[in-house]
């Protein structure tokens, strides 16, 4: 089974709203495992905001010649990228903000992880300097 485009551009979105939704919940992810996520997150980021700032380009009509069928297609393929429902400009900001959010939930996962670790070690410290255990 095979997904539209548009549909596959609206789970990366939808991932991204459940990866936030799990963050709020409680979801944790440990240091070094959200460090690559994060990491993965960032770097994509930085390619799609590289390819915003040359997006002027993917609006303009190529320059296909004068033939009858250049033509026609000049102003279609200028239209793929502006088109604001499945258009790949829209696409980019949309996956823009997604990544935004995917790493704030990564990183309040992140500090969820963080946060149950130290209570945990405080919780095992206290219980070891109540039976007389130095640490």
């Amino acid at each position: 089974m095979t997904m539209s485009l548009p549909a596959s551009f609206a789970g990366i979105s939808a991932a991204v709203y459940q990866l936030g939704v799990a963050a709020d919940r409680g979801f944790t992810v440990s240091g070094p495992g959200a460090g690559a996520l994060i990491s993965a997150v960032t770097e994509m980021r930085e390619v799609v905001v590289a390819a915003l700032d040359n997006a002027v380009r993917f609006g303009q009509e190529p320059a296909l010649g004068q033939t009858p069928a250049a033509q026609v297609y000049k102003p279609f393929m200028a239209s793929i990228a502006t088109d604001p429902v499945q258009g790949f400009i829209p696409f980019l900001e949309r996956l823009q903000q997604d990544l935004v959010d995917a790493e704030a939930a990564l990183r309040k996962s992140m500090a969820a992880y963080d946060g149950s670790d130290q209570t945990g070690t405080g919780v095992i410290v206290a219980a070891g300097s109540a039976k007389g255990i130095v640490t």
